[in-house]
């Protein structure tokens, strides 16, 4: 035999010693990378196993790189129910001795042990226990030595910034839904892994997740590692970038609780009635973008209660507060806006050809309408005072209710058409237009919609004909009319930008291995209008924020802004016949080169009174921010 043909043996024994290893490794990654059935030992008891990786959780910051979620270290005792004795009695036996070291009932060793996890996977740990705190985990530790079935884990769980009103935009992460997990399982979830289930948390929960890595082990049978096969290292989340300002925020929830404050006290003290639940919301949205500077709920929570280590009373207490913390009244919950929808009815009356900048109507501080079937009866309709004769800016300006009963309905007087207006549909279509009655497309889970209400609607969800008194109060947006303060921010930016109604996001974007990947601008629709129209609506809308027009009191030092105040009654009425009312500011700025739109939302309270200087207060802090105008004012008072 020459020295080649020994060497040609040699490589073909190496070669074919290769093949057979590939394919043994091939049914191995078959067998045990792809799925949890357990492959025969390799002698001595060693035998592989997949040991899943987690994955870090993708921080979420603010736009200015503010650190508002992030995850900290934490510990947990985990059961490997495949590294207890296989027969019963001394199965029982091991884990009423891990009871004793471990101080965990053996009832829940026996329930982890044989859970169907358990039968599936019988070497993928079981949780026991979470959050347990670091001295207590020295402690176990030291107790569970040489116990191989249950051991303690060094893992991470969820920390938020606790600065309450971002919460509603954080959200949290939860335990998987039990009706979800068989789902979530063929997704590559763990039973025992955590969802986002809020907030930016839910939306975002693909970037954020990351991927799961695995390793591929030699274990032997205590299930120490003994040699490594193969390893899928996990990739961190993405780092989420919020549009948010957290300081923006902060001002911006100072200034609303301050008006939600302010607000009660004009709430009477009446025998029989509830007692009034405090709440409200402010929102400041880039007009140029959909960019969410500040979403600000109130009352809200502390995002922190659902990591599972919270005392269950205070956890308890956030679900059973009448004031619905967990409601996000920016964009989940709608109201009747009040006169802040009064310039999309004049963009509407102007577009339809009801009338034109100049068109003048008298208010004597009330109309009254006849009764159609008996003229003997008459209905009034009040204006807030006496305006006298006005055009279309100064109705704006001064927010006179007949001005707009008459754009919205018409007048007629002893069976003559005095003036002819939109009507019902036409005010729905337009509202329609302008956004409402729709999802704005904001990137947060459980948007409301509002209701925009029209003549067949009423007839087929309540069973009565319209009548023209609901078309008034439509025309000064109470009524059945509802919308949240989001969708009125997205129609005041559109005011302001020349008609796109933009998608607002809390989103600015995502970076991942050192790139950033912006969140695109999305315009749903435009808002119809010539220029001309655009132009007479804003104008009247800068004589309401000018020294004698009702949103005077939102105006921040140095600037003009296009504003509106609106008060929406509600309730039931007191023995005089007055009404509870919400409070509105909507606003947009600078006017000349408008950055951003404000809107403010108080349960209780009045529009100029109370909800403009919360409004005055967020734009000056916004102006801080920006570099502008340095003096922020404290927040006053007035009609």
């Amino acid at each position: 035999m020459t020295r080649l043909s020994i060497s040609a043996r040699l490589r073909l024994v190496l070669a074919a010693f290769i093949v057979g290893f590939a394919v043994l490794a091939l049914d191995l990654a078959r067998a045990q990378w792809l799925s949890p059935v357990v492959v025969p030992e390799w002698g001595n008891g060693v035998a592989p196993r997949v040991v899943p990786v987690e994955a870090a959780r993708g921080v979420i910051t603010d736009r200015n790189g503010v650190v508002l979620a992030r995850n900290i270290p934490d510990y947990r005792v985990v059961l490997i129910p495949g590294l207890l004795p296989s027969e019963a009695d001394a199965r029982r036996q091991a884990l009423v001795d891990l009871q004793a070291r471990s101080g965990i009932a053996v009832d829940r060793l026996v329930q982890a042990s044989d859970s169907h996890l358990a039968r599936v996977d019988p070497y993928r740990p079981v949780v026991l226990d979470e959050h347990v705190p670091s001295e207590r985990a020295i402690i176990l530790r030291a107790s569970l030595a040489g116990a191989h079935a249950i051991r303690v884990e060094a893992t991470s769980t969820r920390r938020y910034e606790t600065s309450g009103s971002l919460a509603h935009v954080l959200g949290y992460v939860a335990p998987l839904p039990v009706d979800r997990v068989t789902e979530l399982q063929k997704s590559g979830y763990s039973p025992d892994d955590r969802l986002g289930a809020a907030g930016v948390e839910s939306t975002y929960e693909e970037r954020l997740r990351g991927e799961p890595g695995k390793r591929l082990i030699l274990a032997d049978p205590q299930g120490r590692e003994v040699g490594l096969l193969g390893d899928n290292p996990p990739r961190a989340g993405s780092t989420v970038e919020l549009s948010i300002d957290v300081n923006l925020q902060r001002a911006a929830e100072t200034a609303l609780r301050r008006g939600i404050d302010n607000g009660l006290t004009i709430v009477r003290n009446a025998p029989g009635r509830a007692k009034p639940i405090p709440g409200g919301a402010a929102v400041v949205m880039d007009v140029n973008t959909g960019e969410l500077l500040a979403l600000v709920s109130l009352p809200s929570y502390d995002a922190n209660l659902f990591d599972g280590s919270a005392d269950p009373q205070a956890f308890d207490s956030v679900l059973r507060d009448p004031a619905h913390p967990l409601v996000d009244r920016t964009y989940m919950e709608t109201r009747s806006p009040g006169s802040i929808f009064k310039p999309l009815v004049a963009l509407a009356a102007l577009e339809e050809g009801i009338a034109t900048a100049d068109t003048r109507i008298v208010s004597n501080g009330y109309i009254t309408v006849q009764n159609e079937y008996n003229p003997a009866i008459q209905y009034v309709f009040k204006d807030w005072m006496a305006h006298g004769s006005l055009d279309m800016t100064r109705a704006l300006a001064r927010s006179s209710d007949v001005y707009f009963y008459l754009l919205a309905g018409g007048y007629r007087q002893n069976g003559r058409e005095v003036f002819k207006g939109m009507g019902a549909d036409t005010l729905a279509k337009w509202a329609r237009l302008g956004g409402f009655g729709r999802p704005t497309g904001v990137d947060l889970p459980g948007e409301t919609e509002g209701l925009v209400p029209d003549t067949k609607w009423k007839e087929k969800a309540i069973g009565d004909p319209w009548v023209l008194g609901d078309t008034y109060t439509y025309g000064i947006g109470q009524g059945y009319f509802t919308a949240t303060p989001l969708q009125m921010t997205v129609f005041a930016s559109a005011l302001a930008n020349g008609g796109d109604l933009l998608a607002p996001r809390v989103v600015r974007g995502f970076r991942q291995d050192g790139k950033f990947t912006p969140n695109s601008r999305t315009v749903t629709a435009r808002l119809p209008g010539t220029a001309a129209h655009f132009d007479t609506v804003r104008k009247g809308m800068l004589a309401a924020a000018a020294l004698d027009g009702t949103a005077f009191t939102g105006v921040p030092t140095g600037w003009q802004l296009g504003a509106k105040t609106g008060t929406a009654e509600f309730g039931q009425p007191y023995s005089n016949g007055e009404f509870d009312t919400h409070g509105w500011f909507m606003a947009f700025g600078p006017f000349e080169r408008p950055e951003v739109a404000v809107v403010v939302y108080l349960e209780y309270g009045v529009g100029s009174t109370h909800a403009g200087p919360v409004a005055k207060e967020i734009l000056e802090a916004y102006q801080v921010l920006r570099g502008g105008p340095s003096r922020v004012s404290q927040p006053g008072g007035g009609r």
